[in-house]
């Protein structure tokens, strides 16, 4: 959002236009190199929240322990220590308590992945109108870019994260 704010102050349409296309592909290259690594489904008709949440972390899990390679001894006394951690805390916690949490980090993690899905389709639709705007000269071409990036900022996908990031 600041490379745009800033690009704005360039008077020189060229340098503003080569701008704004550093910006896309920017965008365009995270979604293929960052986010080619977990492909969330979409959630069924007749899918009740805890079950999609619970479908959607075995995709991930099982793309974390693909993508992981070798863990070291030091990543190993971590996870475990972790994992005692939660386990002297749970013994703490009342059957009621374990329900509530549960129920709030089910809630908790639906909300980011419809964020994580919506920011998503947001950058392929983006990367679709990118490649789909080449075969324009570079003035009409110019307000394309422009209008895009507008576009993706007034979305209430993109509004809603930047508003957490940008306090």
């Amino acid at each position: 959002m600041t490379r745009y704010s800033d690009s704005k102050s360039q008077r020189n349409v060229f340098t503003r236009y080569a701008l704004l296309k550093a910006m896309i592909k920017d965008v365009i290259r995270l979604e293929t190199q960052y986010w080619s690594l977990v492909e969330i489904p979409r959630q069924e008709k007749a899918e009740t929240v805890p079950a999609f949440v619970l479908r959607a972390c075995a995709i991930m899990e099982k793309t974390q322990k693909s993508g992981e390679g070798v863990k070291t001894s030091s990543k190993l006394a971590e996870e475990a220590a972790d994992r005692r951690e939660r386990i002297e805390r749970l013994n703490d916690m009342t059957t009621s308590q374990i329900e509530t949490e549960n129920t709030q980090m089910t809630n908790d993690l639906y909300r980011l992945l419809k964020k994580y899905t919506g920011l998503r389709n947001l950058i392929r639709e983006l990367k679709s109108e990118y490649v789909s705007s080449k075969v324009y000269p570079m003035f009409p071409r110019y307000t394309m870019l422009k209008d895009m990036i507008k576009d993706i900022m007034h979305d209430p996908d993109y509004m809603e994260v930047c508003h957490e990031v940008d306090p």
